[in-house]
């Protein structure tokens, strides 16, 4: 007689009450957080201490968060990702959770083939409107987003009314479709990783165009509970106050001051204004000098001839190799961020560049030629040509 048929037998004589005396497996519980990429520099409502504060509330035991597997493994993110690599990642270290990286992107072969572009690395010179523009935001209601906006019935139909629309034209809906598909293999790694946590809570944070798709695909798995954000509530101010950054707060300032944001977009100044005072009062370096100089042109408080000066003499005593506390930078070979042309110059550096456009407001055409010749003789040939390109567009014509 096999082994095997023994067990057999001994599996049909097994009572049926034995059977029904196992009890079920617990559900991992999963809370899906929907974000705008980056708006927690924007808006005060989503700062980034709200979101440590909330994370609290949750108290996952596994974090998700949205890069493929093969980036993350490299120490690869996306650019835009602030709520990423200086919110969750962080916050997770600290406490000693895991985290599971569970995006999915199409080949660069077949990205090409179905749009005709790649959508990495960025192109040598950023240009509006097209992929890898920096990053703005032009409405006003992004000064006020509120935290939990991705559960809006409103906000959802919007997306939904995007992706579940098939367009007539087929032959251009090669987005959508990689879209799904993107989002469908998100909802799957999502659960191969919420399946080791039975019993526990495991919290997702993916843009919000991805989670009522995510949340469709997990909700019909019988090992998951979804639970909504909002069920943990808002963080009150003293928890908002207590997961306050330093860093967080220089992000803030050279978002609204430095970037692209500070010319084509809202900016909330009373809140920019009481997180450059705060930093003031911890410490007044060149850093933040410079930053009160730009907030003092930006709102008409100083006038081009007095702010040059201030510009040109934070130039001469800044340190040769003192950098922004914050510039969002990914490539260092580059002069620019995702959002600023100039967002990889060091803070003497950018004292010059600053203190050329104000000669050029003042028609000192002569004297913005010299300072920028001089920012140029510190920059690699790459980056003198980026600089050029984005000269005109970004600075010369610009506040």
């Amino acid at each position: 007689m096999s082994r095997t048929f023994v067990i057999g037998l001994l599996l049909c004589a097994m009572p049926v009450a034995a059977v029904a005396q196992q009890p079920p497996a617990a559900k991992t519980r999963i809370v899906v957080l929907g974000v705008t990429h980056s708006n927690q520099l924007l808006a005060e409502s989503y700062q980034p201490a709200v979101f440590r504060a909330f994370f609290d509330r949750v108290r996952p035991v596994a974090v998700c968060v949205e890069r493929d597997p093969e980036a993350f493994s490299r120490g690869s993110h996306h650019e835009f990702t602030y709520e990423i690599q200086h919110i969750a990642l962080p916050w997770a270290a600290e406490r000693g959770v895991p985290v599971h990286p569970f995006d999915w992107y199409a080949p660069a072969a077949d990205e090409l083939l179905g749009m005709g572009l790649s959508w990495d690395p960025p192109p040598l010179v950023r240009r509006r409107g097209a992929p890898h523009a920096f990053l703005t935001y032009r409405d006003s209601a992004a000064l006020r987003l509120p935290f939990f906006y991705a559960e809006s019935d409103s906000v959802r139909k919007d997306y939904r009314d995007w992706y579940d629309a098939v367009p007539q034209e087929h032959a251009t809906d090669f987005p959508r479709r990689l879209f799904l598909y993107r989002t469908f293999l998100q909802a799957r790694r999502v659960a191969h990783a919420a399946a080791g946590y039975p019993g526990k809570t495991v919290l997702v944070v993916v843009g919000s165009y991805h989670t009522e798709d995510i949340e469709r695909i997990l909700a019909e798995d019988p090992r998951f509970e979804l639970v909504k954000p909002s069920s943990f509530g808002l963080p009150g101010a003293d928890e908002v106050e207590r997961q306050t950054r330093r860093e967080d707060l220089f992000a803030i300032a050279t978002f609204n001051l430095l970037s692209v944001q500070s010319r084509q977009g809202p900016v909330d100044w009373p809140w920019v204004r009481r997180v450059l005072e705060r930093l003031a009062r911890e410490g007044r370096t060149s850093e933040v000098e410079l930053l009160e100089t730009r907030l003092g042109v930006l709102t008409g408080t100083l006038t081009p001839a007095a702010a040059a000066a201030r510009y040109e003499e934070l130039a001469r005593r800044a340190g040769a190799e003192a950098r922004f506390t914050w510039d969002g930078v990914r490539d260092r070979s580059r002069v620019d961020s995702y959002v600023d042309p100039f967002g990889n110059l060091t803070v003497g550096q950018r004292a010059l560049l600053e203190a050329a456009r104000e000669h050029a407001k003042l028609g000192h055409a002569p004297r913005a030629a010299e300072l920028r010749k001089e920012l140029e003789a510190k920059l690699t040939p790459l980056q003198r040509m980026q600089l050029a390109a984005y000269w005109e567009d970004h600075l010369a014509q610009a506040r």
